[in-house]
């Protein structure tokens, strides 16, 4: 399958998670799959924390649709359990999530400190300092667990197709028959 024909296919099977995906399909499809949350994110509304953040995350999400269900086709086609991109996806939202969280943090805390001043203004440095490294911490935790279950998930899209003709065999060097 050729460029055209994997990106093609894969906005064509946007919302189909059943049946496979070539190789070849998975890794003409996966720049484009890639680069659409990426402008995604940097499209979203970039408003103070009073506004919602539920249609900036729509708006990722769906953008990540046909990248997730394309490569639960071809975890299937590997022979893999297709619940492998439950948990790096889960990681990345609440990656997102998590970063969104601290822009609103940070925008309202910087709007309490331009009126506070002696005390009041020492307790909310404090709070912010507080709030701050917590979210950090959580984004952290996010990043790395995606990083880690992403890069298996990675490992697994290069599998050759799993062959459903004949059982694979423990013995690498049993024929199977």
């Amino acid at each position: 399958m050729g460029p055209a024909e994997a990106i093609k296919s894969g906005f064509k099977k946007s919302f189909q998670f059943s049946g496979r995906a070539s190789r070849s399909e998975y890794w003409w499809f996966l720049p484009v799959g890639l680069l659409m949350p990426a402008v995604a994110l940097c499209v979203v509304d970039r408003s103070p924390i009073e506004s919602s953040i539920w249609p900036s995350l729509g708006f990722i999400a769906i953008s990540l649709l046909p990248l997730i269900t394309l490569t639960t086709r071809r975890l299937r086609d590997t022979g893999e359990h297709v619940d492998g991109v439950r948990i790096p996806t889960i990681q990345l939202v609440g990656f997102v999530i998590t970063l969104m969280v601290w822009r609103g943090f940070h925008d309202w805390a910087m709007t309490g400190f331009e009126d506070a001043d002696g005390p009041g203004g020492f307790g909310l440095m404090i709070v912010f300092w507080l709030g701050s490294a917590s979210l950090f911490l959580f984004a952290l935790r996010f990043f790395a667990l995606g990083l880690v279950t992403g890069s298996a998930l990675f490992s697994q899209m290069a599998a050759p197709p799993h062959d459903t003709k004949h059982n694979r065999t423990s013995n690498p060097n049993e024929v199977p028959s």
